[in-house]
């Protein structure tokens, strides 16, 4: 694994000058970007979840900028797509299986949830939603009292390399799109969990 800074070089400041000015007015910058959104799985009721259909008020629970698309003159080079879980308590205490580690198993794996990308009427999917792996999250040791009904979980997806599309699929601007993830059955949890959804990518946008 690499770890910070990269190789680079002296370059001329012409090169820089030309690489930070866009030729014409009609072309874009181009960034790696995040476009997220989540949703609420509500414990024992919850059978579907759209993202990306709405904005939200709250900048930490989504990043939309228009209901269902990007605004224009936008597109976005669709790489990763990612899964991230929590609830109000990341670290649970429970008698056997009950708490983060046995609620992430019935989201991940009893619920059978699968998920569909659709833009503009075309379908991606369905998929397993275990192919969505995580952004990142603490790498957890424990410690604490052991009681012989009682066991301290945390639990989150797995961050290992997940779903790519590696740009070949894009999303052009004002054209609607989502993301579904529909479950066989409501799910008995002890709590209801946050899900979100990542779409990472090579945004490109007007340059100001």
């Amino acid at each position: 694994m690499n770890g910070f800074g990269d190789r680079y070089r002296a370059v001329p400041r012409a090169a820089l000058k030309r690489a930070a000015t866009p030729p014409s007015g009609d072309s874009p910058e181009a960034i790696w970007h995040c476009l997220f959104d989540t949703q609420t799985y509500t414990d024992n009721a919850t059978t579907r979840l759209t993202f990306f259909q709405t904005t939200n008020a709250d900048p930490t629970l989504s990043n939309m900028e228009a209901s269902g698309q990007l605004p224009s003159p936008q597109y976005l080079n669709v790489y990763n797509i990612n899964l991230d879980a929590w609830t109000a308590i990341p670290v649970s205490q429970g008698a056997n299986v009950v708490g983060d580690a046995g609620d992430l198993a019935l989201l991940l794996l009893t619920g059978r949830p699968v998920w569909t990308f659709t833009l503009a009427n075309k379908t991606y999917g369905p998929y397993p939603l275990t192919t969505l792996h995580g952004t990142g999250g603490p790498d957890v040791f424990g410690w604490g009292f052991a009681h012989a009904t009682d066991s301290i979980q945390f639990a989150k997806v797995d961050k290992s390399p997940g779903w790519n599309y590696y740009g070949r699929v894009i999303i052009p601007p004002q054209q609607s799109f989502k993301i579904d993830v529909v479950f066989a059955a409501a799910q008995n949890l002890t709590a209801d969990w946050r899900l979100r959804i990542s779409i990472m990518g090579v945004l490109s946008r007007r340059v100001l």
